[in-house]
């Protein structure tokens, strides 16, 4: 049987938010026709029960200066340096046919032992873009530190998707850049947990559900707060907004000024935030390219005004559909939240739409090419 040694920033399980989810659920649809084992830095919450095997690996966050000085990425240095030796020898005790890195800043970290045997790299974003898009919302140090990291991007990452023998893309925009970097390139978009439809209840909130320990969603809320929910209340002065996600807690005080916001914070299990709202929200407008979100939103049956910026990463099954509301302005942002709201007849058939199109999204479907090509790799290998 193939062996897979998936090598990722945090723990898995539990998966509560959208990073966790991705690779949870890629390392169990991986585990139906090959042993796979995840290996990770020690920090955080995990699950002692994990669907998967796990191997957690002793880490302490290494000193800054050592990973800005460096020509690879800080964000990979930080999570990987630390944990170089242990997973060394961990690549020597499981001997993988094949190491899956769920993000590409990790591979550019990856030690000599770990790189003996075929590297499948997935390209969580493309991070020479996603870093310059967040340049411009940093100020002094910040923004010149956020600079430099994305100019050395533009030199490591592709050097990354060169060597890997197979890279992974999340969304089509993403698929054509890698093209230009790498002979060998799949397609796995974010999949779906399937859920019962339910049509979302007619007096219903706005849910903005978000890893908010990420700048971009912290961001992109903040401006929608200042700039488009006085005019949704405007229009609608019942209206309420419901922030939740990762470390939303934090945002609890600021958003108190803002009449008729509450957050929830974290949450173990995000069912009961769906189940209480009307449509969902994502206006992050810098930051990465497929966000989890979206699809999650439409599989529990809720539709989704979104950004320009967000919709690009929308896997080709929901594309067209007539599930959500594509909007950039504040204005047609709040008019689009506003309409969902007034009016349940239009917006349970736009739920119904995309719940339909997200069943052909499960996790299983959207990773069987990369399974597929992770065996054929494998095969290649032990043949060689």
């Amino acid at each position: 049987m193939t062996r897979v040694l998936v090598v990722t920033v945090e723990p898995p399980w539990p998966a509560q938010h959208g990073g966790r989810i991705r690779t949870a659920r890629v390392a169990e649809a991986l585990g139906r026709d090959a042993e796979v084992l995840v290996a990770f830095p020690d920090h955080g919450d995990r699950q002692p029960d994990a669907p998967v095997a796990t191997r957690p690996l002793p880490w302490s966050p290494p000193p800054a200066v050592r990973t800005r000085a460096s020509g690879r990425p800080h964000l990979g240095g930080h999570y990987l340096a630390p944990i170089a030796d242990p997973l060394a020898e961990l690549c020597d005790e499981f001997r993988p046919d094949v190491v899956y890195w769920s993000h590409s800043y990790l591979a550019a970290w990856a030690p000599p032992a770990a790189r003996q045997v075929p590297q499948v790299v997935e390209f969580a974003n493309i991070e020479s873009r996603r870093l310059a898009t967040m340049v411009d919302s940093a100020h002094g140090w910040q923004r010149v530190a956020r600079r430099a990291e994305a100019a050395k991007a533009a030199f490591w990452e592709p050097r990354v998707a060169a060597r890997a023998a197979l890279c992974v893309a999340l969304s089509a925009p993403d698929l054509d850049v890698l093209r230009g970097w790498a002979s060998d390139v799949v397609l796995a978009p974010n999949g779906v947990d399937v859920w019962p439809y339910e049509p979302s209840p007619a007096d219903g909130y706005v849910l903005a559900l978000a890893s908010y320990d990420y700048e971009p969603n912290v961001r992109a809320l903040r401006t929608f707060l200042r700039e488009t929910w006085p005019l949704v209340r405007a229009a609608l002065p019942v209206a309420r907004l419901v922030v939740a996600g990762r470390r939303s807690e934090a945002l609890a005080r600021e958003c108190a000024d803002a009449p008729g916001v509450s957050v929830l914070g974290t949450l173990d299990d995000v069912a009961d935030a769906y189940a209480g709202a009307a449509v969902t929200v994502a206006p992050a407008t810098t930051g990465g390219g497929a966000q989890l979100k979206l699809t999650e939103s439409m599989s529990r049956g809720r539709s989704v005004v979104m950004s320009a910026f967000a919709a690009q990463g929308l896997p080709a099954a929901v594309r067209d559909a007539d599930s959500h509301r594509v909007a950039d302005d504040p204005r047609s942002f709040a008019d689009a939240v506003v309409d969902a709201l007034r009016d349940p007849s239009t917006r349970h058939p736009r739920e119904l739409a995309g719940w339909r199109r997200t069943a052909a999204l499960g996790w299983p479907e959207t990773v069987r090419e990369l399974a597929a090509a992770i065996r054929v790799l494998a095969e290649r290998t032990a043949a060689s």
